[in-house]
């Protein structure tokens, strides 16, 4: 009988940790650099996601601002087939460090888009190069109109 309890209270509290790391929500982007074969996270102190939505496609800029006044920015165009796509990516950092490469999506979120402005985030690679450089996850956010 006291195995039978021990199983139930390590199930429950195995129930009870799940529940609580689903219930969290970041709504801040994470950026890690690749520093000498290992990933460092760098704080983010502010973002902006802007594009436009054209059809099937959308062209998305974020914005990404470091703590040392570092600003990382991403180019993407996200096509849908219905799923969405990054057809093409682009990235490239201001600063001390400066550097530009390619853009890879490990996994892309997207919602709506069709009466008002889309909702993107995911999880991306930048390339410099052939290396990795950044990794970087986006929290989905909606993607403002671009001002002209």
């Amino acid at each position: 009988m006291q195995k039978h309890c021990n199983k139930v209270i390590s199930t429950l509290w195995v129930f009870i940790i799940l529940f609580n790391g689903g219930c969290t929500n970041n709504n801040e982007p994470l950026l890690d650099e690749l520093v000498s074969g290992v990933y460092k996270s760098r704080i983010v102190t502010n973002y902006e996601v802007n594009g436009m939505r054209d059809g099937a496609t959308t062209q998305v800029f974020i914005k990404i601002l470091l703590e040392n006044g570092e600003r990382v920015q991403l180019n993407l165009e996200i096509v849908y087939n219905p799923t969405p796509i990054l057809r093409s990516g682009s990235w490239q950092v201001d600063g001390k460090q400066s550097g530009s490469g390619n853009v890879m999506a490990k996994s892309i979120r997207f919602l709506g888009g069709q009466g008002d402005s889309p909702s993107l985030g995911g999880r991306f690679e930048l390339k410099e190069g052939s290396r990795s450089r950044f990794r970087v996850v986006v929290p989905l956010r909606p993607v403002n109109k671009q001002s002209l």
